[in-house]
């Protein structure tokens, strides 16, 4: 879990240096092809294949819709964001999915909204504020607003697939369903790709931001997943949830030592508050899970 919080920030400022030489759109669509390979050789390892054929046409076909969202879409901000942003600004805002996971999920899920989710979801949005405007509550002193915007719309995307595929993560195995979400993914945005950017300036790409793409999509992506839910397995949820707060903390550390990034009171203001709204929405699900059991 340790490794799966460190692959997943060191995404972030290495997304920052790649997009220095490569679209975002582009970075997006070669990562993820790369991250489905890591994901197929993973399956190949552990002879997962046999039981994928057990899968039902709907789940397989809802596996490959909720792809869209998960990945397909949240490449596109994520990276469109890492464009305009420090890394450390998107590794805060991407990771606030925890919180609009607790909001979306009472909606899609007929579930009741406790008073201390909205406390908890108000925290972390109140933190997502000033991380924005860290540096000054001016428009001109902000991070760039178009930038946010992509890392919040990355973030809401993820929560969106993570609400709408709890039940089928529920009744398959997870590391199938995301490999056919992984998939879908990479063809639509390999598509998307072609009819936007293109692909004729990838030629001009140094080695170097070839060989970090590689090594960004086979981390973050096709090796994160598999050992996120191994770890599922492995450790009760109450203990894996910490891991997902080191992953914004560990991303602020990595930018600094990679980017030099260096932030002032405000931008750890607010982190603060965000993480302690991803610890309380994190606790009142935990809680609510144990009294429905």
């Amino acid at each position: 879990m340790l490794v799966f919080a460190f692959f997943g920030a060191l995404g972030h400022p290495l997304g920052r240096i790649i997009v220095r030489d490569m679209h975002p759109i582009q970075l997006g669509a070669v990562s993820l092809i790369v991250g489905f390979i890591v994901i197929v050789l993973f399956m190949l390892l552990t002879r997962r294949f046999k039981s994928l054929l057990r899968m039902k046409k709907r789940d397989i076909l809802f596996s490959a819709g909720i792809g869209v969202l998960g990945f397909f879409l949240f490449q596109i901000c994520t990276f469109s964001a890492l464009s305009r942003i420090p890394a450390s600004v998107n590794a805060f805002l991407i990771n606030t999915s925890v919180v609009y996971i607790s909001l979306l999920a009472p909606v899609v899920l007929k579930e009741r909204v406790p008073p201390m989710r909205i406390f908890a979801v108000g925290l972390a949005l109140a933190g997502v504020v000033l991380v924005v405007f860290n540096r000054g509550f001016r428009f001109g002193n902000a991070a760039d607003l178009t930038g946010c915007l992509f890392s919040v719309g990355g973030s809401v995307s993820f929560a969106l697939y993570s609400v709408l595929g709890k039940r089928l993560l529920d009744r398959n195995d997870p590391i199938q369903v995301v490999a056919i979400a992984v998939f879908s993914g990479s063809i639509l945005l390999a598509i998307f790709t072609r009819y936007t950017t293109g692909y004729a300036s990838l030629e001009g790409v140094p080695a170097s931001a070839w060989l970090l793409t590689c090594l960004l999509g086979a981390t973050m992506i096709g090796l994160a997943y598999p050992m996120w839910f191994l770890g599922l397995k492995g450790l009760p949820a109450s203990h894996v949830s910490i891991y997902v707060y080191l992953t914004p903390l560990f991303a602020v550390l990595l930018s600094y030592l990679i980017l030099r990034e260096t932030f002032g009171l405000l931008f750890w203001l607010g982190a603060a508050l965000i993480l302690l709204g991803i610890v309380l929405s994190d606790r009142v699900t935990s809680l609510k899970t144990r009294e429905s059991g």
